[in-house]
């Protein structure tokens, strides 16, 4: 059973809202990834916080020493290749302490991608750029996107220290503590 099933809803409710300059790009930024309109984009987000929050039992299923934090933030990739630098814009859908899991658009196939790369990304709310060197595990292609798994190799305590700071942080909790 799958609770995000739409099981022949309609759409009848009229929802707007203000949000701050800096939270709107990001959000455009996304879409643009994601290839989604704005509304369809917030949509998806709303009704996912709704429905898990309506089943607990979907919060404690994470187990993992390590445990991932969904995502969606925007990035570079870039590796060498032959002296030549290659770069991909890519989606950050989960990190944690160690690992990274990245989806990238309009992909070939047979595209290789290399052993050993940089992920340039700034976390939400943070004025810091990351640079992580990355290692990769795995990476699955379908369809002109690809899913990509990496392991994080740290260079830099004070870049471990912001990454462990974000995934520590419940930000539905901090927002709400503010009202």
């Amino acid at each position: 059973m799958n609770i995000f099933d739409k099981k022949g809803t309609r759409k009848n409710t009229k929802i707007s809202f203000r949000t701050d300059d800096e939270t709107f790009a990001k959000l455009k930024s996304i879409c643009r990834i994601e290839n989604k309109t704005t509304s369809s984009l917030i949509e998806n987000i709303l009704t996912e916080y709704v429905l898990i929050h309506d089943n607990d039992s979907l919060l404690e299923q994470e187990k993992r020493l390590s445990p991932r934090k969904k995502c969606s933030i925007p990035a570079v990739i870039f590796a060498n290749n032959d002296n030549d630098k290659i770069y991909y814009n890519c989606l950050i859908k989960s990190l944690s302490t160690n690992s990274a899991q990245l989806v990238l658009k309009n992909v070939l196939l047979n595209e290789k991608f290399q052993n050993n790369f940089h992920i340039l990304f700034n976390l939400p709310k943070s004025n810091h750029p990351l640079l992580l060197p990355c290692q990769l595990i795995r990476s699955t292609c379908m369809e002109k996107e690809c899913l990509i798994i990496s392991k994080i190799i740290f260079s830099n305590n004070a870049d471990s220290e912001i990454l462990l700071k974000y995934l520590q942080k419940n930000d539905f909790t901090e927002i709400n503590d503010k009202k």
